[in-house]
């Protein structure tokens, strides 16, 4: 039987996760990238088949041209943690790259601060799932990140530093990106690139200062859900009729 993602995604959703894998599988084998990746995602996490990062890995890469960058974005992470494969930061920030290269809203975000503080950061989003898409509720945090509670050794500290130089430019670059994406099951990463584009205006970071352009994307990025867009603008008085009578001509 030809391999349906929709049949296999109702049967994870409902917790048959052993049968849901074995057709993930089966669309793998037959060349099916989306099976690929979320075959890749049952071994990542260990639904319905033991955990193997490993082989995970394998998956992944195989899925790695498809389309939106998810396959990218889950290696990048991998290679961050060491998971699976040796831990190389390199690997990892040119797979981020990639992603954010094929509309991986989470990897935009992700290279938007790493150049903002020129420093290999643990990502906050630690794998895509898209079973059956990656909406917020389904972003599993559910494993903790490995050494990310631990003391740094002082080469894996200095390798951080050296892997990535902060860019002020690219980093508004990949803001400015990720607050025009397609906010389909992300609305809440791209608020946050909303809220983050806007902080750039605000504060002259990687382009010029403009400080009415930023609050005018700072609304917007509070009407589109980001919470620290909301407390900024409330924090500091404004408001749409405030920015209006700003534009209102003086009277002589």
């Amino acid at each position: 039987m030809a391999f349906e993602k929709s049949v296999a995604d109702v049967l994870f959703m409902k917790g048959e996760y052993e049968r849901a894998a074995e057709m993930y599988l089966e669309g793998a084998k037959d060349g099916e990238e989306i099976a690929s990746f979320d075959y890749a995602y049952c071994l990542l996490r260990g639904y319905g088949v033991p955990r193997d990062p490993e082989m995970a890995k394998s998956f992944f890469t195989f899925a790695r041209d498809m389309d939106g960058g998810a396959s990218c974005y889950n290696l990048a992470v991998m290679y961050l943690e060491g998971n699976g494969v040796e831990k190389n930061y390199r690997t990892a920030i040119q797979y981020m790259s990639d992603a954010a290269d094929m509309g991986c809203v989470e990897a935009m975000l992700y290279l938007g601060m790493a150049y903002t503080t020129g420093y290999v950061l643990y990502p906050e989003i630690t794998s895509i799932c898209m079973i059956p898409y990656h909406k917020s509720e389904l972003r599993d945090n559910m494993f903790c990140l490995p050494g990310s509670s631990e003391a740094l050794d002082e080469a894996d500290e200095e390798a951080r530093f050296t892997v990535i130089k902060a860019d002020a430019r690219r980093a508004f670059e990949y803001f400015s990106d990720a607050a025009h994406a397609d906010s389909t099951y992300v609305e809440d990463l791209v608020a946050k690139g909303k809220y983050l584009y806007a902080k750039c205006y605000i504060d002259g970071m990687g382009t010029d200062f403009n400080r009415e352009v930023g609050l005018k994307l700072m609304l917007t990025a509070g009407k589109s859900g980001s919470e620290d867009a909301v407390a900024y603008l409330a924090e500091n008085g404004i408001t749409e009729k405030l920015l209006l009578e700003w534009k209102k001509p003086k009277k002589d």
